[in-house]
């Protein structure tokens, strides 16, 4: 199993591809956002940016608090949790590219919302947030410590209830939407078809 400073450059990598990505995105599609604005939320971001520097650093200052083998197996788990990290990324940027002005780091209605039905979106509902719980379990098997856990558990949350408020709005707003949930599942596409 690969500890403190591998952990930490993996984390740090997995963050700066994330933030470039990010603002690669943003810039690209805010000029099209009409009244509401851009579509970062600088207190969002900042959280975010705090609990990077935390993970980055967990492992090289306080390992202790992180679980550790020299079992072979402890590796396997840190492939599959890279794993999840590259195909969360993948699907975030999929979805983001899909989305376009309409991704906000906010529950909103913009003007001229519409449903999003194409890419990712065609499957589930919610890949955006599907993709952060695949980046929280990602670094929680790369280091399994009590900040990924925090981390893991806080993104399951925090994201499911973002989701149904969106739910919420997006159906009170938009009239396909109803439509359009009852065809989709929410975070993991369906492997039957619902009738």
């Amino acid at each position: 199993m690969l500890t403190g400073i591998y952990q930490s450059i993996v984390f740090l990598l997995v963050i700066l591809l994330f933030y470039m990505m990010d603002f690669f995105l943003i810039h690209r599609y805010d000029k099209q956002r009409r009244a509401s604005g851009s579509g970062r939320s600088w207190d969002f971001t900042l959280l975010m940016l705090v609990f990077a520097a935390l993970l980055v650093l967990q492992p090289i200052v306080i390992p202790q608090i992180g679980w550790r083998t020299d079992s072979m197996w402890g590796l396997v788990i840190q492939v599959v949790g890279v794993l999840s990290l590259v195909g969360a990324m993948l699907l975030h940027f999929w979805a983001r590219l899909h989305l376009q002005q309409f991704y906000a780091e906010r529950v909103e209605v913009q003007p001229e919302h519409r449903v999003i039905d194409t890419g990712p979106y065609a499957a589930i509902r919610h890949p955006v947030i599907t993709s952060f719980f695949g980046m929280a379990i990602g670094l929680f098997l790369v280091n399994p410590a009590l900040t990924t856990l925090v981390m893991l558990i806080y993104t399951f949350w925090d994201f499911s209830r973002a989701a149904r408020q969106e739910e919420e709005l997006l159906s009170k707003t938009l009239p396909d939407y109803a439509v359009y949930m009852a065809r989709t599942s929410r975070f993991v596409p369906r492997l039957w078809r619902k009738s």
